[in-house]
């Protein structure tokens, strides 16, 4: 990206915000009208078609005004985040506890969707990062019908589920193989600990003959938990106030994309906070953006979420928001810890 002078710095600033603002192409008549432009509009369309000729700005028709490309709103966020202090890729709100009535990773997730996709039109795309968390605890407990449970305890939250041994666990059996379970998986990631099942059971069924069975239950357990890792919620009735979204053939391709995990997988993986236009791997969402942040629960990243929404997004505005819910957020949940008395989820 060619670096621009302070005077095309500034007059693309206020050029993207007027677009974003007002959804009319770009024209040096409206810009002079600038208190911080001080240039006559002569000067000013000589320097749009500067931004033009370098990429940042396009013309939407011959005789028209221009519309900033993907270039132009990089330009743009980067200033933003920059006047915000925030470094590319380093958006990301933390929870330093975790309430019991909310320590279920899932539902911390679900609790946290739900609360963004009131608040906000756009869909919403969550990649949770579970198989990175590290093990504190297992437990298998016996539950009735020959069913089984584990629970699996992390510094976020816990994890759990059902699975089915050929024969019921007794309590003394559950009891001895989450003791002989801890010792070889504690302080592992869930990713090492899926990995290591295999090794594990060879050296623990020696002294439980009826570990080998149940370690197949938990390999497809933790595969669930690492695999299904990305979640949406749509907003589709939602979309149609968007002006760039008011068609229904365009709300259905736009929740097709957002509904291709690959798709969502790159742009939550990637380095920038937003993800603009052509920098996402899917024509459909080229005049797109994603905004993304990392949720971290006590030094954890459990979850990566992003907010899909037009190119023509305020991402000043949109940001500052989401600080402002995700403050709350976290606020009201050491505000059900202190009234809760201990805290179950240290």
């Amino acid at each position: 990206m060619a670096k621009l002078s302070d005077r095309l710095q500034s007059l693309l600033m206020v050029s993207v915000e007027d677009y974003i603002r007002n959804a009319v192409p770009i024209a040096s008549g409206a810009l002079a009208s600038h208190s911080n432009i001080a240039k006559s509009s002569a000067t000013i369309r000589n320097d749009l078609k500067t931004l033009e000729e370098m990429g940042y700005l396009r013309q939407v028709h011959t005789s028209g005004g221009r519309v900033p490309t993907t270039m132009g709103y990089r330009a743009y966020v980067n200033q933003v985040l920059g006047e915000m202090n925030i470094k590319s890729g380093e958006l990301s709100f933390a929870a330093n506890t975790v309430s019991g009535r909310v320590q279920s990773l899932p539902a911390i997730i679900e609790d946290l969707t739900q609360k963004i996709s009131v608040a906000f039109n756009f869909p919403v795309v969550v990649k949770t990062k579970f198989d990175q968390l590290h093990v504190n605890e297992v437990m298998i407990v016996p539950l009735v019908e020959g069913n089984t449970m584990i629970l699996i305890k992390t510094n976020a939250g816990s994890l759990n589920g059902t699975l089915q041994t050929s024969e019921p666990l007794t309590d003394k059996q559950a009891e001895d193989a989450s003791a002989a379970l801890n010792t070889k998986v504690r302080g592992l990631t869930l990713q090492a600990m899926l990995e290591n099942l295999p090794s594990i059971a060879q050296t623990i069924k020696q002294d439980l003959s009826f570990f080998d069975d149940l370690c197949s239950g938990i390999s497809k357990q933790l595969e669930k938990f690492i695999d299904a890792n990305i979640s949406r919620n749509l907003n589709t009735v939602k979309l149609l106030e968007i002006p760039e979204y008011n068609d229904i053939q365009k709300i259905r391709q736009i929740s097709k994309a957002v509904s291709d995990d690959a798709t969502m997988s790159k742009a939550l993986d990637a380095d920038d906070t937003v993800v603009i236009g052509a920098e996402i791997d899917n024509n459909i969402l080229a005049d797109s953006s994603i905004v993304k942040f990392n949720y971290n629960v006590c030094g954890e990243n459990i979850a990566s979420i992003g907010l899909v929404g037009p190119d023509r997004i305020d991402y000043k505005q949109l940001i500052i928001a989401l600080y402002a819910l995700l403050s709350q957020t976290k606020e009201q949940r050491l505000l059900t810890d202190n009234k809760g008395g201990k805290n179950e989820g240290k």
